[in-house]
Parts: C-alpha cells; sequence; structure tokens
C-alpha cells in the first residue's frame, strides 16, 4: 500500500514504488534530517573560489532564508574566515542568524581554542583516520590516532562547546580500528555526534548504508553525521544511502561546490529526502532556486546547463511533441507529468520552449500565435524545415530575432 498524496501532489507526480511498503522496510529512517551546509567553508576549497567576508555573511543569510539547520566556518584558514566566523556568532546572538554556526577545527586544541573566541555553537573536529596515510604522512600510529582524537574531543568537551568527532578517509579503514576509534571518541572523549565522510565519493551506497549501520551499533543514541564528495558522481546518492541507514544529519554544499568534484548538492539532497524519502528536512524549497544563483553569482562558477534541479536546461524544452504534451497535460490541471516537479516548487518562473532541430509544427504555430501572425500548413512546414536548418548552422538553438527573419520570408512580410 502507498499513501498517493506523498507521490502525487498539485506540484509534481513521482513514482509510488519509492513508498512502497516492501521498499521501505528495509529503511532505517529518522523522523526528521538536518542539513549541515558547507558552502562557507568548502568554498575556500574550491580551486579558484575566494570570498570576502561581507560575501560570506551574504551566502549565510540566504542559507538561513533557506531553512538550514546549521553552517560551516573554519576559522583557522585565515584572518578572513576568522572575521567571517566571529560575524556570524555576532548575527545569531542578535536573532538575526537561526542557524547554528559550526567551526571546522583540525585535531589541535589551538583550534578549538579559536572556535571558543569566536564563540561557536559548536566544534567539528576532524582528522584523517586511513591508518597508512596517518603513518607515512604524520607518524601515526593506530594507538597515536585513537588517543590524539579522544584527547582533542575531550579538550573541547572539558570547555563546554557541542562537540562533533569528524574522522575522514574513513571508508579505507579496517571495521575493528573504526569500532574502537568511535567508542573511545565517544565513551572516552565524550563527542556529542559522529560525522563520518566518504572523503573520495567511492563508496557504493549500499556499503554506505551498512557502515553506518555498523557504527549506529557501537554507539547506540549518538546521532551520525555523514559527509561526502562526487569523485564518482555519487554524492548526493551517499548522503540518501547514509539516511537509509539512519544518519540524521547530512553535509551539503550549494551548487555542489567543494574540494575536486564537490561535495552532495544542498538543493539535490533536500529535494530528494523530502520528494523521494518523504522525510522533512525543514528546507524551504521555494528558495532553493534564487539561493542557488546567489551563491553561482558570488562565487564565479557557473551552474551546469544539465545540472540537477537548478539547471537551466530543467524547464526547457525543444521537442515539439513534448511541448504539445505539456500544453494538453495542462488542460487537465497536470502540466508536471512531463517534468520533474513544476518550476514554482524551486522558485523558479515557468518553463521555456525553444526553436531547434526538434522543432515541429506546434512549436511554430505558437510562435506565430505569439507574434499575432497566421500561416497556411505549407508556409508552417516551410518554417519548420527553414528553422531546423538555421539551428544546424548555429550548432544552437535558433534565437527570436533570427526566427522572425525566417518567417518574413516565408510568409512574404
Amino acid at each position: 500500500m502507498v499513501e498517493q498524496n506523498r507521490w502525487l501532489t498539485d506540484k509534481y507526480w513521482l513514482s509510488h514504488f519509492n513508498y512502497a511498503d516492501e521498499v521501505r522496510q528495509q529503511y532505517t529512517l529518522p523522523e526528521r534530517i538536518y542539513i549541515h551546509d558547507v558552502t562557507l567553508r568548502e568554498a575556500e576549497q574550491t580551486p579558484h573560489v575566494s570570498l570576502l567576508p561581507q560575501e560570506k555573511v551574504r551566502i549565510a543569510k540566504a542559507l538561513d532564508e533557506l531553512g538550514v539547520y546549521s553552517v560551516e566556518v573554519a576559522p583557522f584558514y585565515s584572518s578572513y574566515d576568522k572575521e567571517a566566523a566571529k560575524e556570524l556568532v555576532k548575527m545569531r546572538r542578535n536573532g538575526e542568524l537561526k542557524a547554528k554556526v559550526i567551526c571546522l577545527c583540525r585535531w589541535m586544541e589551538q583550534d578549538i581554542d579559536l572556535a571558543l573566541e569566536c564563540g561557536a555553537d559548536g566544534v567539528m573536529i576532524e582528522c584523517i583516520v586511513n591508518p597508512w596515510t596517518c603513518k607515512q604522512a604524520w607518524g601515526i600510529d593506530e594507538d597515536g590516532l585513537v588517543e590524539r582524537l579522544t584527547r582533542v574531543v575531550a579538550y573541547a568537551k572539558k570547555n563546554n562547546i557541542f562537540t562533533i568527532a569528524e574522522p575522514w578517509d574513513y571508508y579505507k579503514v579496517p571495521l575493528e580500528l573504526l569500532e574502537r576509534l568511535c567508542k573511545s571518541v565517544v565513551y572516552e572523549g565524550g563527542a556529542d555526534h559522529i560525522s563520518i565522510s566518504d572523503t573520495f565519493g567511492f563508496t557504493l551506497p549500499w556499503a554506505l548504508t551498512y557502515v553506518v549501520r555498523k557504527l549506529r551499533s557501537w554507539v547506540p543514541g549518538i546521532p551520525i553525521e555523514h559527509h561526502g564528495h562526487n569523485d564518482f558522481g555519487l554524492a548526493t546518492m551517499v548522503m540518501i544511502a547514509a539516511v537509509v541507514g539512519g544518519a540524521e544529519v547530512v553535509h551539503t554544499s550549494i551548487n555542489a561546490i567543494g574540494e575536486r568534484a564537490g561535495n552532495a548538492a544542498t538543493e539535490e539532497v533536500a529535494m530528494a529526502i523530502q520528494l523521494l524519502l518523504g522525510v522533512e528536512t525543514g528546507i524551504k524549497l521555494d528558495r532553493i532556486y534564487p539561493t542557488c544563483q546567489l551563491v553561482s553569482e558570488l562565487t564565479k562558477i557557473p551552474i551546469a546547463g544539465n545540472k540537477p534541479i537548478v539547471g537551466e536546461n530543467e524547464f526547457v524544452y525543444g521537442s515539439s511533441m513534448i511541448a504539445w504534451m505539456i500544453e494538453q497535460l495542462g488542460k487537465q490541471g497536470r502540466p508536471y507529468t512531463m517534468m520533474p516537479f513544476m518550476p514554482e516548487l524551486i522558485g523558479r518562473e515557468g518553463y521555456e520552449v525553444i526553436l531547434g532541430r526538434g522543432t515541429g509544427a506546434f512549436i511554430v504555430e505558437s510562435k506565430l500565435k505569439e507574434m499575432g501572425l497566421s500561416a497556411t500548413k505549407e508556409q508552417v512546414r516551410e518554417i519548420v524545415e527553414r528553422v531546423k536548418g538555421e539551428a544546424a548552422i548555429r550548432k544552437w538553438s535558433v534565437p527570436d530575432f533570427a526566427f522572425k527573419e525566417i518567417v518574413k520570408e516565408a510568409l512574404g512580410k
């Protein structure tokens, strides 16, 4: 049995199989998912991007309006980042920011002190836990790894700050060491949450769900967070897999910006969790498109046309058959049958029909009607062929001014 209003509304028509009992009984879904947005921090690790403190504040305001639960900053990066962190904390204390401010810290007491100086709501203590890398790069063996992270976590808790332990490169580590490490940072260090990371994005979803469930069994009652990157194009699915395994907090960034191939995209993960899993995230979906546009402008990273959710091509149609079907289904109140969802759902206005190689009689007749013109069937066929030819020459869609010239020649006026 399925609940129709979960997958069929006045804004979208999704697959009912997502809500089939036989499917959902495999999940360990939390009642609510919290979005920890890492845009402000990961932007600094994105090639060529450099944001000023006031730009970070502007993005933070937009993220707050979007509805993220918390934002992450790294004051140890630079004086600019420290300034931004302090300003965000000030805004939060003044009631101008609802999102919690979490400071990323290396496994160093001095970073904890800096976060305390900034007045952060919490610290995210990160360290690499691949034992081979620790030994070769830092000269730290497994015992030293466990001891050091536990010690720094305990230092943070001694200073009465909310503490998240974030071991990264987690999925290269033997299960026995992971269990020992996680139990140590929780039961000896006092960590409030554990955040694990698929740092290079290479863990298959079902393998990741398995590991998240293992972690939950080692430290029952401790909320699990998940961080991940998109090197294999799996970042969004990584977050879905973590949630299915019982993770309550997901780390995401707007437009997937981040180191190398980027992170899991806030907009993709929020839409997938709310629409496909049916779990609340607190995200105001109609703020997605304007927020993504703002971050694109400030980071100077264009949004790819074929980017899921917010790419410009998402609601651009060049096929006459599809354009005709949208119009016909719209008369029945369901134009979104031929769309992933209504564009207004994410704060975008309408859809666009373009002229190109897919143009047929319906698109031409619609365009002529907009121009207040009419044509015979023969003239329409001629215009269609000319549009296709012009698109072939341009290697792109045909702009309106070129279409008007074609029409003028075909109609003789």
